[in-house]
C-alpha cells in the first residue's frame, strides 16, 4: 500500500512539473509560433502529462462523482474535437442518446478519457482514420461505444496494451491510455471492454 500511495504522490507531481515545463510551449508568442511539430509534441506531451495526473487522482480515489448528463458531456466534447481535427472533421462520427443521461462520475476524468480514448484512435488508426461514438441508454446503465478502423490491438498485444506503464508505440507515451480508461470505468462502477 505504501508503495501504490508513493507512486501515485509522484505520479502527481511528475504531471505538475510536466504542466510546468510546457506552459511557455503552449503560450507562444503568436508573432514568432513553433514549428507545427514542436508544438505536436508539446500537445501529446501535455496530453502524457494529464493522463498522468487523472490515473494517480483515481488511483488514490481522490476523484469524487457527480451527477451529469453523460450524453450532453460526451457531446460537448466530441464536437469540441471535431472542431480542431487535422483530418476532415467527418472522420469523427457521433450518435448520442438525445434525452438526459445522468450518471454519477467525475466530469474531468470522463473528458479526460474521452479524449485520450479519440486521440488514441487518431494516432494508430492508420492514414485515413474513422472513428465512430455511440451513447446510447442499456437498462439502468449508459453505454459509450467507441470504433475506429484502425488495425487493432494483435491478441498477443492486448494484455500488455491494458497494463499501466506498458506502451508499444514509439510515440512520447506513459502507456495510460487503455489502463486509465479501465480504472475510470471500475472506479464509477462501470465495466470496460476492448474487442479488436
Amino acid at each position: 500500500m505504501l508503495l501504490s500511495a508513493f507512486c501515485s504522490d509522484a505520479g502527481l507531481r511528475m504531471a505538475g512539473a510536466l504542466r510546468t515545463e510546457l506552459a511557455p510551449f503552449l503560450a507562444a508568442d503568436p508573432l514568432h509560433p513553433l514549428r507545427p511539430e514542436l508544438l505536436q509534441a508539446a500537445y501529446r506531451m501535455l496530453r502524457c502529462a494529464e493522463n498522468l495526473e487523472c490515473y494517480s487522482a483515481l488511483h488514490e480515489n481522490l476523484l469524487k462523482a457527480k451527477i451529469i448528463d453523460f450524453s450532453a458531456d460526451c457531446s460537448a466534447v466530441i464536437h469540441a474535437a471535431q472542431e480542431v481535427l487535422c483530418s476532415a472533421p467527418n472522420n469523427l462520427r457521433f450518435n448520442h442518446y438525445t434525452a438526459a443521461l445522468p450518471v454519477a462520475v467525475n466530469q474531468s476524468a470522463l473528458i479526460t478519457v474521452l479524449l485520450n480514448l479519440i486521440c488514441n484512435s487518431l494516432l494508430y488508426g492508420g492514414a485515413y482514420p474513422v472513428i465512430s461514438i455511440h451513447i446510447m441508454r442499456q437498462g439502468g446503465r449508459a453505454v459509450l461505444i467507441l470504433s475506429d478502423n484502425g488495425p487493432g490491438i494483435p491478441l498477443h498485444r492486448q494484455h500488455r496494451a491494458l497494463q499501466p506503464f506498458e506502451s508499444n508505440s514509439h510515440l512520447p507515451s506513459f502507456g495510460l491510455g487503455l489502463p486509465l480508461a479501465i480504472l475510470f470505468a471500475r472506479r464509477f462502477k462501470g465495466t470496460f471492454t476492448i474487442e479488436s
